[in-house]
């Protein structure tokens, strides 16, 4: 009676109102809950990716010196993890602070250029040396155009051994190699024809 007549339209746009209200707040409902579950998701392949990289990162490894030693008849050989850089993220960090942005905002943003940075195996990167016999230098760069040719051979053929294709097509890869080295390689593509099948093509 205070407040006086009221528009009969005005009920009907309440509960048109509402019901607009109740779903998108459903909806908001839903997304908040895919999104934890998809957060669920994405640490599960996280820990998954890091095992499987770590188990194949090894075997990658352990070929790979294998494999130089038979081409270099001798010498080392590593490949090496190089690992984020902490202080980096932290002056992202700061940057964002100073851009007064939430906290969980900020989370969440690292978390995205960290994945997009470093990927799920948390490395900025991977390092090879390589050492032929009766040299000291390590840096691949510091080798010579064949010793580069038979160092990346090696890895190659080291990868094909953790994770073999159904087939494999090498074209003139013997281009750099003398007789000796050929033959060393054909010693180590018959190690490796009982995991792939290889199409060579020769020089």
């Amino acid at each position: 009676d205070l407040i006086g007549g009221i528009d009969p339209e005005i009920e009907q746009e309440y509960i048109t109102t509402k019901e607009r209200h109740d779903f998108l707040s459903k909806q908001v409902t839903d997304l908040l809950a895919t999104g934890e579950s998809l957060e669920k998701i994405i640490e599960e392949l996280d820990i998954t990716i890091k095992e499987r990289f770590d188990k194949e990162f090894k075997i990658i490894s352990q070929k790979f010196e294998e494999y130089f030693k038979i081409l270099f008849n001798g010498g080392v050989a590593k490949v090496i993890k190089v690992m984020t850089d902490d202080e980096e993220e932290g002056e992202e960090g700061k940057k964002e602070t100073e851009e007064e942005v939430s906290t969980v905002a900020t989370s969440k943003l690292k978390r995205i250029k960290f994945l997009q940075k470093y990927n799920a195996t948390g490395l900025a990167g991977i390092e090879i040396q390589a050492t032929p016999p009766g040299k000291k230098i390590k840096s691949i760069a510091m080798l010579s155009g064949g010793e580069r040719a038979l160092t990346a051979i090696a890895l190659i053929c080291a990868i094909i051994s953790a994770n073999p294709s159904p087939f494999v097509m090498l074209d003139e890869v013997d281009a750099a190699l003398d007789e000796a080295n050929s033959e060393r390689l054909a010693k180590i593509l018959d190690d490796l024809s009982h995991k792939t099948q290889f199409i060579v093509i020769t020089h």
